[in-house]
């Protein structure tokens, strides 16, 4: 055998030849992915898509990380679309913003000659509770508490049968809420002196906000 053939069949020196042109396939195959990798940045985009690639660059929504008491104030407007009618729904809806625990019943509910009950409630204690409400500071209004208070005394055997189905300590006496824009000294001073029914008064202002009607009940 000559030299030159021993040289061809040496096969270390045929991989030696040969590493080249894999090192070669390998650069081409480590390119192609980097070229996949970045190919969306020559590409067309639809909106959707260059929405999401640019996003890092939107700055998010600041928050104020400040505690609530060290923030500005607010400045609130006189609402003068606020009835009695919308009174009475947000209390249907949210009666324990007058006493925690106090859930309404049943609504309009008539008393013979002494108007009706606007709402009936149940208090954490399941005690019956009347909320009465007005749209003025009127004197009357006490005075309708009573005269329902008394009806509903009058009349339990009919009242158990209206809410059988509910919970309710019959055993105690109801009590009594008036709920109006403001009172009168002499309402309050009889509301205090009340022990049989037990009356409590609350005040209401309403404002105007941003997309509707705030209203904030206190203890008058």
């Amino acid at each position: 055998m000559t030299a030159s053939g021993r040289e061809n069949s040496d096969p270390r020196k045929n991989d030696a030849a040969d590493a080249p042109s894999e090192e070669s396939r390998r650069s081409e195959r480590r390119l192609a992915r980097g070229l996949e990798d970045v190919s969306y940045l020559f590409l067309s985009q639809t909106p959707d898509r260059a929405a999401e690639k640019s996003e890092p660059n939107v700055v998010p929504e600041q928050r104020s990380s400040e505690p609530a008491s060290t923030r500005g104030p607010i400045l609130l407007h006189p609402s003068p679309v606020v009835n009695r009618e919308l009174i009475i729904s947000l209390l249907n809806t949210s009666t324990a913003v007058l006493e925690d625990g106090l859930r309404a019943i049943d609504a309009n509910i008539p008393c013979d000659s002494y108007g009706a009950i606007d709402l009936l409630a149940v208090d954490g204690a399941d005690r019956l509770c009347i909320i009465d409400v007005d749209a003025v500071p009127n004197d009357a209004l006490f005075l309708r508490g009573i005269a329902q208070f008394d009806w509903i005394l009058r009349n339990i055997p009919l009242v158990r049968r209206m809410y059988q189905g509910r919970v309710v300590n019959f055993s105690a006496p109801p009590k009594l809420f008036l709920v109006a824009p403001g009172f009168s000294s002499l309402l309050r001073c009889a509301a205090q002196r009340s022990t049989n029914p037990v009356v409590c008064c609350f005040g209401y202002r309403a404002a105007a906000i941003p997309g509707g009607v705030g209203v904030l009940f206190e203890r008058a």
